[in-house]
């Protein structure tokens, strides 16, 4: 296969894996970082560098752990507790299996999960109306961090073979 070629396909299922990172729990940039590596490794890392792929590797960890981190900080920041943040993430993973539809069901699986613990936690609905507020603020956070990551790959990817063409 011609080099031209790899380009085209490694740019197509970059592009694919970019509309993918939008659905919960898979890891879009990821994704995009493996397309990556694949190509890199079949060019013997000659048009993406070391530099580049590290730097790759650096933004798909921060992209791909988001969900949990971001998660965490965020209900902290809004003075909600580990609990909370483990209930909106359970909640998430549940209304992902219990409501198949896509998207829909984790979502309000985060948000139900961080209402429900927060109120039991709690003991009130203002409170807990809140945290399920802030659940859905910060996975919509996540879908645009996740997004934003893994357009950042892509662009590492496209410098580094501009850079060695």
């Amino acid at each position: 296969m011609s080099e031209s070629v790899m380009i085209v396909v490694a740019l197509v299922m970059m592009g694919i894996s970019l509309l993918v990172s939008i659905v919960p729990f898979v890891p879009g940039p990821l994704l995009v970082w493996a397309v990556g590596l694949v190509f890199a490794i079949l060019n013997d890392f000659e048009r993406v560098t070391y530099l580049a792929f590290g730097i790759m590797t650096v933004i798909m960890i921060a992209g791909s752990t988001s969900d949990y981190w971001l998660q965490a900080l965020g209900f902290r920041m809004k003075g909600g507790s580990c609990l909370t943040t483990l209930g909106s993430i359970g909640g998430g993973i549940l209304g992902t299996f219990f409501l198949p539809i896509p998207l829909f069901g984790t979502v309000a699986g985060m948000v139900l999960g961080a209402l429900a613990v927060e109120l039991m936690r709690v003991g009130d609905m203002r409170s807990a109306l809140e945290a399920g507020r802030t659940s859905l603020e910060l996975y919509l956070i996540g879908v645009a961090f996740e997004l934003t990551a893994s357009v950042a790959i892509v662009i590492v990817f496209a410098i580094s073979l501009w850079a060695t063409g």
